[in-house]
Parts: C-alpha cells; sequence; structure tokens
C-alpha cells in the first residue's frame, strides 16, 4: 500500500473516531442542559437547528446538526463532494465529516445572530497547477474556521451565510499536500430549519422564533 494512502487511511479512521466522541460528548452535555433548563428558567434555554447546504461546512453538498446555549453551539456535518475534472486531472467523489465549535455575537437582534466558529474535519478535494502530473492527496483535511450570520425567518426557516477560511498550515498530513494553498477561501451557505420549536410549547405560541429559543439569556 502506498505510503500516502496508509496516511490517508490512518487519518480517515482517527476523522471517524473523533466525529463518534464529538457526537457522544454533545449528546450527553445536550442531556445535561436540559436538566438544567428545567430547573432553572432564568438560564439560557438550549436551542437546535439541522441545515442543509453546500461548502466546507456541509462537507461539500451535505448537511448538520447544530446544538447550542447562550453564546456557543457545537454543530456535527457529512455531505459528499462530486467527482470533477481540472486540467484533464478526475477529482474523486468522497463523503466527508466535519464538526467543531462556534460561538454568536449579541447584536440585540431578534433574527440575526453573527457567528463566528472553528472546526476540524474535510476541507476540499483539490487540483493545484503546480501539481501537474504528480501523484498527491485529492482530499484536505484539517483546521479551518468561519465568519458568517445566522437568520431566523417567524415560520422557523434558518439561513446561513458563512465564509470559510483554512491554510496549508492547518492541515494534517501536510507532506502529502506540497501544493495546498497558503490561504483557502469559499462561500458556504444553508437553509435549515428550527428544530427547538418542535420541543419547545413556548415556540409554538411566539410569533417570533427566537424570542422562545433566546440564545443570548436576554
Amino acid at each position: 500500500m502506498p505510503t500516502s494512502l496508509k496516511a490517508y487511511t490512518v487519518d480517515f479512521i482517527s476523522l471517524k473516531l473523533s466525529i463518534i466522541v464529538f457526537a457522544q460528548i454533545v449528546l450527553i452535555s445536550n442531556g445535561n442542559l436540559a436538566k438544567a433548563q428545567s430547573s432553572d428558567k432564568s438560564s439560557p434555554v438550549v436551542f437546535t437547528n439541522a441545515n442543509l447546504g453546500f461548502g466546507l461546512l456541509y462537507g461539500g453538498f451535505g448537511g448538520n446538526l447544530e446544538i447550542g446555549r447562550g453564546h456557543f453551539s457545537a454543530f456535527l456535518s457529512t455531505g459528499y463532494a462530486t467527482k470533477r475534472v481540472v486540467d484533464n486531472t478526475t477529482i474523486s467523489p468522497s463523503v466527508n465529516f466535519s464538526g467543531g465549535l462556534r460561538y454568536y455575537f449579541d447584536v440585540k437582534s431578534d433574527v440575526i445572530y453573527p457567528r463566528f466558529g472553528i472546526g476540524y474535519g474535510w476541507i476540499t478535494n483539490y487540483y493545484s497547477d503546480g501539481l501537474m502530473t504528480s501523484d498527491y492527496d485529492q482530499n484536505v483535511h484539517g483546521l479551518s474556521a468561519h465568519i458568517g450570520t445566522q437568520v431566523y425567518s417567524t415560520e422557523g426557516l434558518v439561513f446561513n451565510f458563512d465564509i470559510g477560511m483554512a491554510t496549508k498550515h492547518a492541515i494534517t498530513n501536510s507532506q502529502n499536500h506540497p501544493n495546498f494553498f497558503p490561504f483557502y477561501i469559499r462561500p458556504n451557505i444553508g437553509i435549515g430549519f428550527d428544530l427547538t420549536r418542535l420541543f419547545s410549547k413556548e415556540g409554538k405560541t411566539r410569533h417570533v422564533k427566537n424570542n422562545p429559543i433566546d440564545p443570548f439569556g436576554s
């Protein structure tokens, strides 16, 4: 087995294990937060939404689940990157995973929530002109950041607009990506639904979704 393939296989297995552990932590934390919420009505409540979209935050073309409380949230993503041909080089399709944390800024709005986040997982499948015909690992994984905003509608729809960023200095197995970009930036757009209103009696009686969720505890 080629060295690059071995490195990628080990990295992919580690990524899957990290996602499984991360998901368990999020679920346990969500249960503890729900218990705390029932005993303390004045504390910020848990908010949850599911989204579909494109970009590194959605694993290419896919979706993510976000669970948060107060200013902070955690998300898990999975998606599919399609096959592409660039300069006679075929970029293979892949199933991708990632996860991370976000911080929401309070701008005193009931519908707009600016945010900044950091994640780990799939970034892109790529080809660079400097690679020519050399053998390389097409799938890039590592740390990434994003900045954007989440917008809620009165019907419970969630609109996501983010700029995803990465660099060759923060990717895994960098030796397999000799020509990855010093600075990589791509748009991420998604649409989802506020799951909180499905299990919140208060959410069903309010016209504005953000009021019952109250992510900033105001």
